[in-house]
Parts: structure tokens; C-alpha cells; sequence
């Protein structure tokens, strides 16, 4: 109950309120549906082609979820390396910068030229966008550890291995969930990026070919349903950080107390 009226229930009521004051001036200036449709317009056109709607969304969707995840571990991966050593990070931080550097729009057709018009440079592009936030923040925590902790384990003999394993990795949990959040509201817009480059399917196909035939309710309900995912995908990664959280602060010490 607490979850929904703190929670939920603004959120359901933020959206109402938007939804009928978009239909209160689409009727008060008598706008044309080819310029802005109405709510009830986009409802019966997304109602009527969701077949079409749905296949699309699962390929969008298929295409953002596996890139996040390549991009979770592929920046984890990373960020622990770079832990590892202070020259590496300094050297390979510019890399790192450049690559974030390059928009989706232009690295995308030069993926899917050498690699065709498969899901895989698609993906490697969510990647791309999805690793650099965790890779930051994931970096930034290992590097802030807890001092004492380090200290601790210096003393008692550990390696360099061990410090990052029993305090460094651990305490760097809050920077991986603060930038999974972030990557996590970035990788709708790569998954449909990457789908006007070139692609038959997804909703970056569905956006291009309802502007083309002039079908505004149909754009109007691809980007509200774009919208909703990145809400979603978020939320989700919030929820899954949290369950993560609250389990590392429970072991961090019991594994500094059991070396």
C-alpha cells in the first residue's frame, strides 16, 4: 500500500492529468489530427495495428535488453581492470571518452556496412552507450573504497587481488547500480538509433514509416510507447539495484571480518 500511494499512484495521476489536458487543447485550438492528433486518435490507431505494433516492440525491446546487459558486464569487466591499475586508467580513460564521443547516428551505419544489417551492430551499439555511465561511476567508487578497509587488509599480507575483491569490488556496487540506472534510460534511444540506420523491423522502422505516410496518431503512439519503455527499463534497473544493495552491505564486512 505504501509503494502505491508513494509510488504508483502519482505517477498514474501525473499521467492522466497530462493525457486530458493534451486532449483539452487539441479540441480548444481545433488542431487537425495530421498535425497533432488526439488522445482518443492515437489510442484507436495503436489499438488497430497492435499486431504490427507488438512485433516491433519485441524486436526493439530484444534488441536494447541484451545491449544493456553486454554493456552491464562489458563496463563492470572494464571497471575492474582499470581498478587493477592506476597507469592503465589514466592511459585508456581518453579511449574510453572518444569512444562516448562518436553519436549513435554516425557509428551505426558504419557498424551495419561492415557487418550487415543483422542484430549484432545494433546491439553493439546499445552496447556502446550502455557501458560508459557503469564504467565511470563503477571506476570513480573503486577508486573513493573505503581507506581503512584497504588498510586493513594491507597489513594483514592481502594482494592486490584480494583488496579488490574483498573491498574495492564490493564497495563499488553503489557506483555500478547508480550508472546501470543511467545506461538503463540511454538504451532506447541507441536500440532506435540504430534501427533508422538500417534495419527491417523494430520501432525506429515503425516511427520512420508512419512520418512517411504522414500517420501522426501512429508516430504519436510510438513514442509514447518508446517513452513507457525507457520508464520501465528503468524502474527495472532501480529495482534490481536495490535488491543488489541491500545484500552487498550486509557481506562487505562479514567478508573483510572472515580474511
Amino acid at each position: 500500500m505504501r509503494l502505491l500511494t508513494r509510488q504508483i499512484l502519482p505517477v498514474l495521476l501525473t499521467i492522466v492529468g497530462a493525457v486530458v489536458l493534451w486532449g483539452l487543447l487539441v479540441q480548444v485550438t481545433d488542431t487537425p489530427d495530421y498535425l497533432i492528433p488526439s488522445p482518443i486518435a492515437v489510442w484507436e490507431a495503436s489499438w488497430a495495428n497492435r499486431a504490427l505494433l507488438t512485433e516491433h516492440l519485441l524486436a526493439t525491446l530484444q534488441i536494447a535488453l541484451i545491449g544493456f546487459c553486454c554493456g552491464a558486464v562489458c563496463g563492470v569487466a572494464i571497471a575492474i581492470v582499470l581498478g587493477l591499475s592506476g597507469t592503465l586508467r589514466r592511459a585508456t580513460e581518453p579511449i574510453l571518452i572518444a569512444s562516448q564521443a562518436i553519436p549513435p547516428v554516425v557509428l551505426a551505419p558504419i557498424l551495419i556496412s561492415v557487418m550487415g544489417f543483422g542484430a549484432l551492430p545494433k546491439i553493439l551499439v546499445v552496447t556502446l552507450g550502455a557501458f560508459f555511465p557503469i564504467v565511470v561511476s563503477a571506476s570513480a567508487a573503486m577508486r573513493d573504497a573505503d581507506q581503512n578497509l584497504i588498510d586493513l587488509l594491507a597489513a594483514m599480507g592481502a594482494s592486490r587481488l584480494t583488496v579488490l575483491r574483498r573491498v574495492r569490488l564490493p564497495g563499488a556496487v553503489p557506483g555500478i547500480v547508480a550508472g546501470a540506472k543511467v545506461a538503463a534510460s540511454y538504451v532506447m534511444f541507441s536500440a532506435i538509433v540504430a534501427e533508422w540506420m538500417g534495419s527491417s523491423v523494430g520501432l525506429g522502422v515503425y516511427l520512420q514509416r508512419s512520418q512517411a505516410s504522414y500517420r501522426m496518431d501512429q508516430l504519436f503512439g510510438a513514442v509514447i510507447l518508446i517513452a513507457a519503455l525507457g520508464v520501465l527499463l528503468f524502474w527495472l534497473a532501480s529495482f534490481l539495484g536495490d535488491l543488489v544493495l541491500a545484500r552487498s552491505r550486509v557481506s562487505l564486512y562479514r567478508k573483510v571480518t572472515a580474511s
